[in-house]
């Protein structure tokens, strides 16, 4: 199954504004499911920010997918508080995204449980500031994206201040996720052995698939074996650092882009490969969904690969733009 355009959008902006050429995509879907009944809407607070199809049938419901039933935010924080791991995926310029997962984190905190992030966002030699964050004071959230040099230019701070800037005040435990940019050129580099073999033929064939779309077909296919390594080498990083955090935390949360935390494609499968313990029903996934015109079953937004669903629960919000990221990058006029 190809991406979807609004997956593929994702992809390019991504890698665009983030200036990080091994990004992938996030997150779409597919089996059969009921129109949403009387759930309620599960809304930022403050009402959406995205402007594109806020009217559509799937925004702010909360869907499912093991059961195909639409869920209240209460019943979903009713299952993610036990959980070992969560995985919140997100696109990154979706402002409402950010705003849905605080919300989620917080849900959790205020039902007892002890939970902790791991941003993708953040390299992992930044770890030794974010496990002192707890300890200093910061007047502001300016302060604090100062002392952990976030990336402005590929992490707009707007977009995750009220996320970081809340875990701080609640002084929830936190670690970095991704590789540094030596890292990434030293996996680039690599042999083409080195690549983790975590995933079934499938789900390694979708990836690099995957990795020619989000391209627009405009890489050369010589450089798809080091993109590989290096989208796993991601996914390996985020894992481990979840696995250090669950030591501390429960659950252990992930922030990062919905392709990252897919079931089939990405970081769960580096947790359950470390862990001949972990079972995959201690992982759960929601991603964060922007809807489509004229695609209002829930079902069609979910994917699998070697017959695992790419997620567990998927959250529907608006859309922020029908852009056509591979036009633009060809020089085509829009």
């Amino acid at each position: 199954m190809k991406l979807g355009s609004c997956q593929q959008h994702s992809l390019l902006e991504y890698l665009m504004r983030a200036g990080l050429v091994t990004a992938l995509a996030f997150l779409a879907a597919c089996s059969s499911a009921a129109m949403p009944g009387k759930t309620a809407i599960a809304a930022p607070g403050g009402g959406w920010v995205s402007p594109l199809r806020a009217d559509h049938a799937l925004v702010g419901r909360i869907w499912e997918s093991t059961t195909g039933r639409f869920l209240s935010t209460a019943e979903l924080t009713a299952q993610l508080e036990t959980q070992r791991y969560v995985l919140l995926g997100e696109k990154h310029d979706n402002l409402d995204h950010h705003v849905l997962q605080w919300q989620t984190v917080q849900a959790i905190k205020e039902q007892g449980a002890a939970p902790g992030l791991v941003w993708e966002m953040l390299p992992r030699g930044i770890d030794p500031r974010l496990q002192s964050v707890a300890a200093r004071h910061f007047d502001n959230d300016e302060q604090l994206a100062s002392y952990l040099e976030w990336d402005t230019r590929g992490w707009n701070w707007e977009a995750y201040r009220e996320l970081v800037w809340g875990s701080y005040q609640l002084s929830l435990p936190m670690l970095a996720g991704n590789i540094s940019r030596s890292e990434i050129s030293a996996l680039y580099a690599a042999d083409a052995a080195g690549a983790p073999e975590v995933l079934g033929s499938e789900a390694s064939e979708r990836l690099l698939s995957d990795i020619d779309t989000s391209h627009c077909g405009m890489l050369p296919e010589s450089q798809f074996s080091a993109m590989l390594r290096v989208q796993q080498g991601r996914d390996e990083s985020m894992a481990r650092a979840l696995a250090s955090l669950s030591d501390v935390a429960q659950p252990a949360v992930l922030i990062a882009g919905n392709y990252h935390a897919r079931h089939d494609l990405g970081v769960p499968n580096y947790l359950l490969a470390a862990d001949a313990e972990l079972q995959r029903s201690q992982i759960s996934v929601v991603a964060f969904i922007e809807v489509v015109a004229g695609e209002e079953r829930a079902s069609d937004y979910l994917e699998e690969s070697d017959s695992i669903a790419s997620a567990d629960y998927l959250w529907f919000t608006p859309a922020v733009s029908d852009k056509d990221y591979c036009a633009g990058l060809r020089g085509e006029a829009q």
